[in-house]
């Protein structure tokens, strides 16, 4: 799996790779405090763009941290993650690549990026108390939430599952893990688009597969990598 800060990469395998590059930094798990100290050798110099952990062992339940509410557990995780896992706080999100009939792909720009509309999954999004935080619909019910919220549709209908992309950000001076798990949507293009200003969000855009390319160079690297591993 892969984890993004900003354009760089945390990456957790489970055997080292045979060919690597200089700006590369890779380590064999052994313990926590290793851990830690590579991941702030790697935060600290700009000169490292990848951090590469290698793990073998496969855990199958997402760690249990200081999480509001989470969507299902992930499986392949490594021990490696269970421990990179508690050094940050971590913030479950959800949202949604959005088609319509004309083969579109709704996007929105926010702060000076082109982004898909998605937000935090809430307690409000969990119906299952004894799922609790492993409550399935809570993603579901917090994608379509926050699609509708941030580009002013109001009728979306999932169509199915994407993988789910991990970043990392500074939010009040500390770091964050957000999980967002992704769906594909539709909706009518004949529908209202009112971007949600006090998000930061000034447009909200249908594009056409072949205009994508423009999205590409003025986005997230999640995001990028999102749309090429679906689109292109």
């Amino acid at each position: 799996m892969k984890i993004f800060l900003n354009d760089r990469v945390i990456e957790f395998v489970s055997e080292s790779p045979l060919q690597h590059l200089p700006s590369d930094l890779i380590i064999t798990y052994h313990s926590p405090g290793q851990l830690e100290e590579s991941w702030l050798d790697f935060e600290r110099y700009e000169k490292y763009r990848k951090f590469i952990i290698v793990s073998p062992a496969e855990i199958t339940e997402l760690p249990h941290g200081n999480e509001e509410v989470a969507p299902r557990p992930v499986s392949g995780m490594t021990p490696a993650f269970n421990e990179f896992f508690k050094l940050f706080k971590y913030v479950p999100a959800a949202g949604g690549l959005v088609k319509n009939e004309k083969g579109e792909y709704l996007f929105i720009h926010r702060l000076g990026f082109w982004d898909l509309p998605k937000g935090k999954i809430d307690k409000k999004d969990v119906r299952d108390p004894a799922a609790g935080i492993h409550d399935q619909g809570a993603a579901r019910r917090a994608a379509v939430r926050e699609v509708m919220e941030e580009t002013g549709l109001r009728s979306v209908t999932i169509t199915g599952a994407l993988n789910p992309t991990w970043h990392i950000y500074t939010a009040k001076e500390k770091r964050v893990l957000k999980q967002t798990t992704w769906y594909e949507m539709e909706a009518d293009s004949s529908q209202l688009l009112k971007p949600q200003t006090s998000e930061g969000i000034f447009l909200a855009k249908w594009t056409a597969p072949g205009a994508i390319h423009c999205i590409l160079t003025h986005t997230y690297a999640s995001i990028r990598e999102l749309l090429l591993d679906l689109i292109f």
